[in-house]
């Protein structure tokens, strides 16, 4: 049964969801955010999958953690390297 809700584009759109609002009340940028990103991404490929749109990309749902997990790393080291390169201002309280 959990292989089939893993393989189902509702429930990545629901997890990427609830990720990105947890990320609201975290506000850290670094975690909740790319894997909510992810989450979303995931489920938009697998809903294009099950209409029809698009060409089986995801064909397990072991591949689609896999990816989803991938997808996160490279969003969360992206916006890692983005937010520390915005964080470099000087500060006037250095002597």
């Amino acid at each position: 049964m959990i292989e089939e809700l893993l393989y189902s584009g509702n429930v990545w759109l629901i997890i990427g969801l609830l990720l990105a609002i947890i990320e609201l009340s975290n506000g850290t940028l670094i975690v909740f955010l790319p894997m909510g990103i992810s989450g979303l991404i995931t489920g938009l490929i697998l809903k294009l999958q099950e209409n029809g749109n698009l060409s089986i990309i995801l064909d397990s749902w072991s591949f689609t953690l896999v990816i989803w997990g991938l997808v996160s790393l490279v969003l969360s080291l992206l916006l890692n390297f983005i937010v520390k390169k915005k964080e470099n201002a000087k500060d006037v309280n250095n002597y």
